[in-house]
């Protein structure tokens, strides 16, 4: 609950600042929407230390207009002889905030496919997306995500643009009792 409390304070404290800051600075050009990013992902559950699967993860987005974007990920993980999969795909709205920042809000249907179980269900976020610098992207999301149990979720990430097109990054993500973290490259079109 500790860890809850102080991931959305820092989240809080991300949007306040964003919101508040990011017009009175010079900072670089809006975030990218039509991208593709692959990594690693570690999935850590609370309530049980032996079982931690980590795998990769494919994902992206795509702009369709000024406003509205399609999404998807699809993620693989193993751990002894277990392994499943788990899909996104949804679409979202995004808004300008400012110049450097932007609100979204999407919806998305899930899938985890597992060796002993497979579940459907959907999720919902709302988050901002800010280029703090020219090179750097922070993010912070909250949202809804419902597989077998609804759950609110909270993610922080950050990606630092090495070219106008190339990014590395690193995001945090906690749903009830599981922590999901992930490294990623990312390609932007």
């Amino acid at each position: 609950m500790n860890k809850a409390i102080s991931l959305l304070a820092a989240t809080s404290a991300f949007f306040t600042i964003s919101a508040v800051v990011a017009p009175s600075v010079a900072f670089a050009d809006k975030p990218d929407w039509r991208y593709v990013e692959g990594g690693y992902t570690k999935l850590d559950f609370d309530n049980n230390e032996s079982f931690e699967p980590d795998g990769f993860t494919a994902s992206g987005k795509y702009l369709l207009n000024s406003n509205w974007y399609l999404n998807g990920e699809y993620s693989f993980f193993e751990e002894g002889n277990f392994d499943f999969d788990m899909l996104t795909v949804g679409a979202g709205y995004r808004l300008p905030v400012n110049a450097t920042t932007d609100a979204y809000f999407g919806a998305n249907l899930e899938r985890v496919d597992g060796d002993i179980d497979d579940d459907n269900g959907y999720s919902v976020n709302a988050g901002l997306r800010s280029m703090v610098t020219e090179q750097i992207e922070l993010a912070g999301e909250v949202g809804y995500y419902d597989v077998d149990g609804g759950e609110a979720t909270i993610k922080v990430g950050a990606n630092y643009y090495i070219t106008p097109q190339w990014a590395v990054g690193a995001s945090y993500e906690l749903i009830d009792e599981l922590d999901i973290m992930q490294v990623t490259a990312r390609y932007a079109f």
